[in-house]
């Protein structure tokens, strides 16, 4: 479900498929620890990901919290249509650092 490579200092992490009640607690648990081993700036890219629940939400905010209390930063990138439209619905489009793609993000680190 998540893929990671190293750019310019930052951690990118390819999310793919469903982030929903079946997968989002070890979603979360994978970016807790990326954040706790050190990688604290992390840059979600969401161009794979299908779709994403409530709890999927919850794995954002969290990672953010933790990126943030290590002195780092996390951004999203690149949401598919359907993501895009939850987390606009949602309002966390405008809580979370998102950005139209993966180079305007990383940019912004």
């Amino acid at each position: 479900m998540i893929s990671t490579r190293r750019e310019s200092g930052v951690l990118v992490c390819e999310l793919g498929g469903r982030l929903d009640a079946t997968t989002a607690e070890a979603a979360g648990e994978e970016l807790l620890s990326l954040v706790a081993a050190g990688s604290s700036r992390l840059l979600l890219n969401l161009s794979s990901l299908d779709y994403v629940s409530s709890m999927g939400l919850r794995v954002f905010v969290r990672a953010a919290k933790a990126a943030h209390a290590a002195g780092g930063a996390l951004k999203l990138c690149s949401p598919t249509a359907p993501v895009a439209k939850v987390l606009e619905i949602s309002g966390m489009d405008n809580l979370l650092d998102m950005h139209a793609d993966e180079s305007a993000a990383l940019a912004a680190f």
